[in-house]
């Protein structure tokens, strides 16, 4: 079995709680998330199955978009909810003071990662070493910042709608919002609306999930990825799986290579070469 789930994580349960439930309802030997929501977010959350958990990379360049609430006033350690709060501020911005700032975080920027993250520290969590007060340094990554939209507001509660690029935390992004208004900000609420082709639209709930069959909700790799089909014969089909290249007059692009309907993997076509550089 292969291709992906769109399933609505809910909130209050972690991402790896959605994959374990799902594996075990349905024997699955193999099954990865493409993009870890954290318990308190809720929204889509793409799965993939079998051998399509060997396109992560290829989600690495998709863009996410969001509907977050921040609350200002105050900022908790895990810069979200769930933590203790660690400074507290009177400012609270105007939706004018807001919107006048918005537009500073459109395009690329340095962003550092909350210290209670999944970033890998020597081989450790980072959150795990926050949670025993181990010192340690994090560095800024870059990420993009596509849409930065205010929606609505009650008194110190505001809404927005995000598209940013994969890898942006948002907790980071309600931080340095709060910075750049002289104040803090808590993230209280966030829901995933899309992850490149997954949307709410086309999400299912884990519990739907769970009581049908599994392959209603199936995805197949071809309607995730815009890649070109290029079709090989058996011969082409022995070289590819061996690792050798094939003459193949096309321009430079990522393909699906199809032989007799089965789809082999994705190949790179480089100076009218294909190789197969992903294998199912």
């Amino acid at each position: 079995m292969i291709g992906f789930l769109n399933v609505y994580k809910p909130r209050n349960i972690t991402s790896n709680f959605v994959l374990t439930k799902i594996k075990k309802q349905f024997g699955l030997k193999k099954i990865g998330h493409m993009g870890t929501l954290d318990p308190m977010a809720e929204g889509v959350l793409p799965i993939a199955v079998g051998n399509s958990t060997k396109m992560f990379d290829y989600f690495l360049n998709k863009h996410k978009s969001y509907i977050a609430t921040f609350e200002f006033g105050y900022e908790t350690d895990t810069l979200d909810a769930t933590g203790k709060t660690i400074n507290n501020s009177n400012n609270i911005p105007s939706v004018e003071d807001v919107k006048k700032v918005l537009n500073g975080f459109i395009g690329k920027n340095n962003q550092m990662p909350p210290k209670y993250s999944a970033k890998n520290i020597n081989g450790k969590r980072a959150y795990e070493l926050a949670r025993k007060n181990i010192d340690f340094d994090l560095k800024p990554k870059e990420i993009e910042i596509f849409e930065f939209k205010y929606l609505s507001n009650q008194e110190n509660k505001f809404e927005f709608e995000i598209t940013c690029s994969s890898g942006t935390y948002i907790r980071s992004l309600c931080r340095d919002l709060a910075y750049s208004l002289n104040t803090f900000a808590t993230m209280t609420k966030l829901i995933r609306t899309s992850s490149g082709k997954f949307n709410l639209e086309n999400s299912v709930s884990l519990e739907s999930l769970l009581s049908s069959n599994i392959e209603n909700y199936l995805i197949s790799v071809e309607n995730i990825f815009d890649f070109k089909s290029v079709f090989v014969n058996d011969e082409q089909c022995k070289k590819l799986r061996n690792g050798m290249t094939i003459y193949f007059e096309l321009n430079d692009c990522l393909v699906f290579v199809i032989n007799k309907n089965i789809n082999l993997g994705v190949g790179e076509v480089f100076n009218n070469k294909l190789k197969l550089k992903t294998h199912f």
